[in-house]
């Protein structure tokens, strides 16, 4: 399961409770239609997360950075290419290091 998969689900799943918090609070009365009203932030809200969705599912939107829709392959030779990027940088950090450990050694030797 790719990641663009695994938050769709989440979006929709999100969404719809939303929609369904939303129906029962019209249906109990503790929510009225009313305009500006601040609960009308929760349908809204609701309808955002299946926008979201839509989008996630697509890849597109701003979303599809954080989520990318790509396959088991393709995700661990990402990963891998990551973790080669990150040792090189770690190497010369060392490197730098090493260089900047000689040359304070030299100068207290030659002091």
């Amino acid at each position: 399961m790719n990641p663009a998969h695994s938050a769709r689900r989440l979006f929709i799943g999100t969404g719809l409770g939303l929609l369904l918090a939303t129906g029962l609070a019209l249906i109990s009365g503790v929510m009225s239609i009313e305009p500006l009203n601040a609960s009308l932030l929760i349908p809204l809200a609701g309808l955002l997360f299946l926008v979201c969705a839509m989008l996630t599912g697509n890849s597109e939107g701003l979303l599809s950075g954080m989520f990318p829709n790509e396959n088991n392959e393709a995700m661990v030779s990402r990963v891998k290419s990551d973790l080669g990027e990150n040792k090189k940088e770690a190497e010369v950090g060392d490197a730098w290091a090493k260089l900047e450990e000689t040359m304070l050694s030299n100068e207290l030797e030659e002091e």
